[in-house]
């Protein structure tokens, strides 16, 4: 299951905005509703996925939990 967090101005793992079982539905829905300017993955662990702004700030995380 992809889950797609967003910051809540506290932490990047703040507010879940949906959970879909393919990373390709999950990626629309992100491309829509998340203004992000770039997508970078995790060095430690592959099923994550950074969101980022123009100066490099996360806004929000892609998580596989399967």
């Amino acid at each position: 299951m992809w889950e797609l967090w967003i910051w809540n101005g506290h932490y990047i793992k703040g507010k879940l905005l949906k959970r879909y079982k393919a990373k390709d539905s999950l990626m629309k829905y992100a491309k829509k509703n998340v203004e992000f300017d770039k997508m970078v993955r995790s060095s430690s662990n592959k099923k994550e996925f950074f969101l980022e702004d123009n100066e490099g700030r996360p806004v929000g995380i892609i998580i596989n939990n399967t």
